[in-house]
Order: C-alpha cells, then sequence, then structure tokens
C-alpha cells in the first residue's frame, strides 16, 4: 500500500479515484460523500456485511475502529457517486465471496459472526487474496505505484485499501489511532516509542 504519509491531498484523491475506477475526483469528494442524501448503492444486507468487514480489518480496540469513523457510510456514497459500474461491481463482487465463503463454513452470513470467529475466516482469505501475482493491466511508473501490486483478487484488495485510506485520514483515524502533527517540529533521532510518540499521520491535511 502506498505510505500515506507521502501523499499530498491531489495524490490522495488521485489514488481515491483509482481504488474507485473513477476517471477523477473532485477536491471535495470525501467531504461530498460524508454528506451525501443521495440513494445508498449497497442494499442493506451488503451494507451490513461492509459494516462487518470494515470492523474485522479495523476493529475498535483502545481507540475508535472503522465503524465508529464512519467508513462504511462513505464507501456507500462513493460506490454511489463516484465508482465506475465495473468497479463497483468488483468491490460488491468481493463482499459477495466473504459472505459465501462464511455460508460454506455453516454461518447464516458474515455478519451475523461474531467478532472473533470473523477475524478467524477472514485471516486466511485475506492472506490468499493479497498473494502477488505478476501485473497484466499494462500500468507503469507512478500509475502502477498508486495502484499498488497485483494481488490474486483485486476487488478484494481494493476494498481492504478504501477501508484503511479512510480510516486513517478520517479525524478519528488522525486524531485517535495516530497522533497528528500538521507542521512537524524539530527533527529528533531516535525517539522511544511510546504512546506519546505514536507514528504521526497526515496526508496533506485533507480530513
Amino acid at each position: 500500500m502506498q505510505d500515506l504519509a507521502t501523499l499530498d491531498r491531489r495524490g490522495l484523491l488521485q489514488h481515491l479515484g483509482l481504488l474507485l475506477g473513477a476517471a477523477a475526483l473532485p477536491a471535495d469528494a470525501l467531504i461530498a460523500a460524508k454528506a451525501a442524501k443521495t440513494k445508498a448503492a449497497l442494499s442493506p444486507a451488503r451494507f451490513k456485511l461492509l459494516t462487518a468487514l470494515a470492523d474485522t480489518i479495523v476493529p475498535r480496540t483502545e481507540t475508535p475502529g472503522a465503524v465508529q469513523a464512519g467508513v462504511p457510510r462513505v464507501i456507500d456514497n462513493l460506490l454511489a457517486n463516484w465508482a465506475s459500474p465495473k468497479r463497483r461491481e468488483e468491490l460488491t463482487g468481493a463482499l459477495d465471496r466473504i459472505d459465501a465463503l462464511a455460508r460454506e463454513q455453516g454461518a447464516k452470513t458474515f455478519a451475523a459472526l461474531p467478532a472473533a470467529r470473523r477475524k478467524t475466516l477472514l485471516t486466511p482469505y485475506d492472506e490468499a487474496a493479497l498473494k502477488p501475482i505478476p501485473r497484466t493491466d499494462g500500468l507503469r511508473g507512478i500509475t502502477a505505484m498508486m495502484a499498488g501490486p497485483a494481488v490474486t483478487d483485486a476487488g478484494y484488495g481494493k476494498l481492504k485499501e478504501l477501508i484503511v485510506v479512510l480510516y486513517y485520514t478520517s479525524e478519528i483515524g488522525l486524531t485517535h489511532e495516530l497522533s497528528y502533527t500538521h507542521a512537524p517540529g524539530v527533527w529528533r533521532p531516535s525517539v522511544p516509542v511510546t504512546p506519546e510518540t505514536r507514528v504521526p499521520g497526515g496526508a496533506g491535511g485533507l480530513v
């Protein structure tokens, strides 16, 4: 995954555009996605599945997780307003494959599983789905770097990255999970890692 700390506002939007299959995203895309009142892209069952997946990938611990940061709703709005039809199908297909895996293992749905069981089921699936494969999309240079490595299940890879990117650029992600410094101070080598010296986060002050 591209290091978010190295991306400026435009770079992050371009990255999200690639994840969504959109030609471009306007500067206020994420703000618009958070505030959108348009019809949802996902059915209630798929939205519940997305919520369970987001909670499994970035769960609530001593800090709020992806669900508390509103990531599922932002993804749904981005799918409704910015994603290409092909990418929307790819991402919902990834959701459906996870649900199918849960059903194969005797669960009613992935979302119906307790958190620990969801993690146990998703961990080997995640490892297999993100296994690198030779690139066949013809991307080169900076475009290939922004798109990330080719993996076995591209839809799942993009969905997971959307969850992580949106969480760590949310207000909650920046102020609770990371230590956000808008304008870093002097350089200090060999700083001991403590709760007060967490890794700083930020993407050009996007959110």
